[in-house]
């Protein structure tokens, strides 16, 4: 007997990880509200250097950039770096 999870009939593969760069002429906390209002996911606040993490689909990420007090918005990608001894880093 198998079991099956809905996620409330959102599809997960359609969100991607974005870094959102805050202009700094808004406070943080405002901003990262209305980013969660648009439909972005917040997983870290970089306070230090203005930044926040989170997941979105396209279609939202593309939203986020016409909020004030956002800056840019990127897509965060997974960066591996090698054992200190190993000839290929990257």
């Amino acid at each position: 007997m198998g079991i099956l999870l809905q996620w409330g009939g959102t599809i997960m593969d359609s969100a991607k990880k974005w870094i959102v760069t805050i202009s700094g002429n808004r406070l943080l906390n405002d901003v990262k509200k209305q980013l969660t209002e648009t439909g972005f996911t917040v997983e870290q606040v970089l306070d230090q250097v203005g930044c926040i993490t989170g997941s979105a689909s396209d279609d939202i990420a593309a939203r986020l950039r016409t909020i004030p007090g956002v800056a840019d918005v990127s897509p965060d990608t997974d960066v591996g770096i090698g054992p200190p001894d190993d000839a290929i880093t990257w």
